[in-house]
């Protein structure tokens, strides 16, 4: 079966997903409240569609990469959402980091339409999008993942089945917790280093080669500056404002579990200031 894939949402990484997507000879229809993104898409080989209930009226399968609970929910629930025209049998899969909760309660709303949702938090950044190198966090029935083996491939080479609907969102909000104290980490180690006058280059050598070496720190070079420029306006997916909210979601799901998490608390403390008052050094 050839799918009909809908993608709603033309960010850093729903852009890529979706020209990969028109690439492998799927059908793709395409919406996202700018412009410029479903133009380019239509003129790649995508149908461009003019809401999301017109997107789910012209797809099998339905992947959302919106930036956020809200942004999600108005997707399948809005006005113009897929609940009102989505087609009994179809798949839809999310790959905004939400936590559990949304998206079981979208799960629950969908499969009394006939549906199929797919709890799909995604990591690797936009570089691993549009290189087809992104990694799967899968929560939900192993039948449905391997319905939607097909699409996945076409946009990721890692896609790991982590358990039921929700636990996707567990695994991705418990990566971005340990990324983000890495990642702070790394900036805190490297503004010691220049403070002492080791240059940032000899000691990211030097940090790669020990027991310090991590994957932020392997592509560091590459992810530091979108770090650089916290607070200037950017494309969907800007770093820091985006980490602060997935901080935010994974100290939520502690506290409701009874997980005490230190640094992760400590971290989201950094990153509220970090958006409030600016982080620019680009020497690091």
């Amino acid at each position: 079966m050839t799918f009909s894939v809908g993608v709603i949402g033309l960010g850093i990484i729903g852009k890529p997903i979706a020209e990969r997507l028109v690439k492998a000879g799927f059908r793709v229809a395409v919406y996202d409240v700018r412009e410029e993104p479903v133009a380019e898409l239509k003129s790649a080989g995508a149908t461009a569609c003019t809401s999301s209930a017109e997107v789910a009226s012209r797809s099998d399968f339905i992947i959302s990469l919106v930036l956020d609970r809200a942004q999600t929910e108005d997707v399948v629930f809005g006005a113009n959402g897929i609940i009102q025209t989505i087609k009994p049998g179809t798949l839809f899969a999310t790959g905004s980091t939400l936590g559990p909760a949304p998206v079981q309660k979208i799960a629950t709303a969908l499969a009394t339409k006939g549906c199929t949702t797919l709890d799909m938090p995604i990591t690797g950044g936009y570089l691993a999008a549009y290189e087809g190198k992104l990694v799967l966090m899968i929560g939900g029935a192993p039948d449905a993942l391997e319905r939607a083996l097909p699409v996945f491939r076409a946009f990721a080479h890692n896609i790991l089945r982590v358990g039921d609907i929700g636990a996707g969102q567990v695994a991705k909000l418990a990566h971005q917790l340990v990324m983000s104290v890495n990642v702070i980490a790394l900036l805190e180690g490297l503004a010691l280093g220049m403070a002492g006058g080791v240059e940032p280059a000899v000691l990211k050598q030097v940090l790669r080669n020990g027991l310090a070496n991590s994957g932020v720190l392997q592509v560091w070079d590459g992810l530091g500056p979108r770090f650089k420029n916290m607070l200037k306006p950017a494309p969907p997916g800007a770093a820091l404002p985006n980490l602060r909210k997935d901080l935010h979601s994974a100290l939520e799901l502690a506290h409701e579990l009874g997980v005490v998490s230190y640094l992760g608390t400590q971290a989201s403390l950094i990153a509220d200031a970090g958006v409030a008052t600016g982080h620019d050094n680009p020497s690091l």
